[in-house]
């Protein structure tokens, strides 16, 4: 089959939400390469914004849950990632990603489209590890490590479709799973890694390996893009994990095999990282297939972040 090619977005004017994080610093700083972006954030820590800035990416402050965005500079497309991932409260949670995910739709309301990075962790749990979880698989799931943030980024999503449809606003809605890459904390490789460099155990479940779909960071940039170009009213609902379906102990295996080193694992009825396969038959059709094969992420990451961590 050939590939699908992926519009890119030139010479437009892009927002692009919690830029200071993993997932969000590479859309903004690849973009900005074609475009002109606003990096939007709370700027805690000052370090962030002045290399952001240096790029020649222009910035502005933004909370979630604001509901006064008066300040916010007009663009033709918005996307958002910015998210409170470990709410402490319920209240918080909804206040924080579901009414300001709304707020910030209302704001952009004659935006060309609105893109909503939520998460797979909206889908209830199958047990079944190696269950493929499609769009319309059941929703309604729970995050140990963050009580109240699943619940809050299904309720996001209702607002989501809700403002696409009273604003005509086109909205895609892309329920992420395991990001990966350079930026930000990494995510599960450099995690993994720091584990078994610190001594930390990895526990999986009784009945199985937990699989996922990681994606890489130059792959979700590439992909946001391809996707906004399929923003709708009523609103796009995709999923967006890699092509390829993993599980955590064969991450382990195989940084265990690039690094020499080892990590111990421990069995509960509850893994570390609570997985799942998402379907990403919709999301090819869309804007294409990935282009990073896991390995070769992983390889990147333990060379770049960690150098002379790979002996192999």
């Amino acid at each position: 089959m050939s590939e699908k090619r992926i519009d890119m977005l030139k010479n437009q004017r892009v927002l692009v939400t919690g830029a200071t994080g993993q997932v969000a610093r590479p859309i903004a700083e690849q973009l900005d390469k074609s475009n002109e972006v606003w990096a939007a954030a709370r700027f805690s820590d000052p370090k962030a914004r002045e290399e952001i800035e240096a790029q020649g990416i222009k910035t502005v402050n933004f909370t979630m849950g604001e509901e006064d965005l008066s300040h916010m500079p007009d663009v033709d497309y918005v996307i958002h990632c910015a998210v409170n991932v470990s709410p402490e409260t319920t209240e918080q949670a909804l206040t924080d990603n579901a009414e300001g995910t709304g707020f910030l739709m209302k704001r952009y309301r004659d935006a060309r489209a609105f893109f909503h990075m939520s998460s797979d962790s909206v889908y209830r749990d199958n047990p079944d590890p190696q269950a493929v979880i499609d769009e319309s698989a059941t929703l309604g799931g729970y995050s140990t490590y963050s009580p109240h943030y699943a619940m809050s980024k299904l309720a996001s999503e209702g607002v989501a479709r809700y403002q696409a449809r009273e604003l005509q606003l086109p909205t895609v809605i892309a329920r992420l799973d395991v990001a990966y890459g350079l930026c930000g904390h990494g995510g599960v490789p450099t995690a993994l890694y720091q584990m078994m460099r610190g001594g930390i155990p990895y526990t999986r479940k009784s009945n199985g390996e937990s699989f996922c779909c990681p994606i890489y960071e130059t792959d979700i940039v590439e992909q946001v893009q391809g996707l906004l170009q399929h923003a709708a009213v009523p609103a796009l609902t995709v999923n967006l994990g890699g092509d390829e379906a993993v599980s955590v102990e064969e991450m382990i295996r195989y940084i265990e095999s690039l690094t020499g080193m080892s990590m111990k694992i421990e069995e509960a009825a509850l893994a570390t990282w609570q997985m799942k396969i998402v379907d990403a038959t919709l999301r090819k059709k869309l804007a294409g297939p990935c282009k990073t094969r896991w390995q070769d992420g992983i390889r990147t990451i333990l060379e770049q972040r960690f150098p002379g961590s790979v002996t192999a």
